[in-house]
């Protein structure tokens, strides 16, 4: 049987595969993204029930690979999912359990769109070298060892003046936080959410803009672009960190002149936005809204597990994604090749 190590640290991850040959294969291990529902799935065929409409086989064969292979990116907001309906503090463990058991864990921005916004003030310095922006972390990063957590929401709200409505604590919201568990995560954001109420705010914000855009898709469509700036502006602020960072600075003239296309997450955002605009479906609940949430993810991600009909906007919004993006169990394990 071959030899499996793994080598890790805080910025590159390893494995290397000793072969029968005596040949050393060396590999970087996939990173995958598995949407609430199939986490609850690994978790009931933990406790030995059946998942629904998939095989209890293929979700056992998934769970021993999550813990052995590969790279589970676990998304902070995502826990919002778990909190919400009828969840126990036992069910939200129970799916927190999933993500802790694997080998390699990467976490994506605190900040709902974080990664959108980091991919337009690259572009920006990119554009015009001179133009100052924060020291925002990599993504995604990897939590796996004993290391420090950089909060790009924490870092926003410290140093631009009106990122977030919630009041900041004397010295600030600490922008280091030390690695923890998935389910230590899950009680932070909790007891966070219910003191400043950040996340509800943001997504009723998204919510209230994708909805405004609904009623006014004619408009929309006759020119498009003003309008996706406007959601730069307004929902990523960066407007307003540029005009912190580069005071005297045109902010209107760098901002007309980024290409979105080259902003991977923000643009697939957008491309899933415009196909519900021309579907005239409204968000009417939450969850709606949860769905578009980790899309900032599928740049990063090797391989994603998600539900069927948001599986469907992302592939037609870029075709080229059906080759990582999948709602079937068996498929996903097929491309995994376990």
């Amino acid at each position: 049987m071959d030899t499996l190590l793994e080598y890790r640290t805080q910025k590159t991850e390893y494995r290397m595969e000793q072969k029968n040959d005596n040949q050393l294969v060396i590999e970087k291990p996939q990173k995958i993204y598995l949407d609430t529902n199939h986490l609850i799935y690994i978790s009931k065929v933990r406790k030995g029930e059946k998942p629904d409409g998939q095989s209890e086989n293929d979700y056992k064969r998934l769970d021993e690979y999550i813990k052995s292979c590969c790279g589970l990116i676990f998304n902070p907001a995502q826990t919002m999912d778990w909190i919400g309906g009828g969840a126990t503090m036992q069910s939200i463990n129970e799916i927190a359990a999933v993500i802790d058991s694997a080998s390699l864990k990467y976490t994506m921005p605190t900040e709902v769109f974080g990664a959108c916004t980091q991919e337009v003030l690259d572009q920006c310095k990119e554009q015009n070298p001179g133009i100052q922006t924060p020291d925002l972390p990599l993504i995604p990063q990897n939590i796996s060892d004993n290391c420090t957590f950089r909060s790009s929401l924490a870092i926003l709200a410290n140093q631009v003046p009106g990122y977030t409505k919630a009041k900041l604590p004397q010295g600030g919201f600490p922008e280091k936080i030390p690695v923890s568990t998935a389910a230590e995560w899950v009680e932070r954001i909790f007891k966070k959410e219910q003191k400043t109420g950040c996340f509800q705010r943001r997504r009723d914000s998204f919510m209230k803009r994708f909805n405004y855009d609904i009623e006014h898709k004619d408009e929309y469509f006759k020119n498009p672009k003003p309008h996706r700036l406007d959601f730069i502006k307004e929902e990523l602020k960066v407007n307003e960190i540029l005009e912190h960072f580069n005071p005297g600075v045109n902010v209107d003239n760098i901002i007309e002149k980024i290409d979105i296309e080259k902003c991977h997450a923000l643009n697939l955002l957008i491309q899933c936005h415009e196909i519900r605009l021309q579907e005239g479906k409204p968000f009417r609940k939450e969850n709606d809204v949860n769905d578009y949430i980790f899309i900032p993810i599928v740049p990063h991600a090797d391989f994603m597990l998600i539900e069927i009909t948001f599986k469907n906007t992302i592939i037609e919004a870029d075709n080229s994604l059906k080759t990582k993006v999948f709602s079937k169990v068996s498929n996903f394990l097929k491309v995994l090749g376990i």
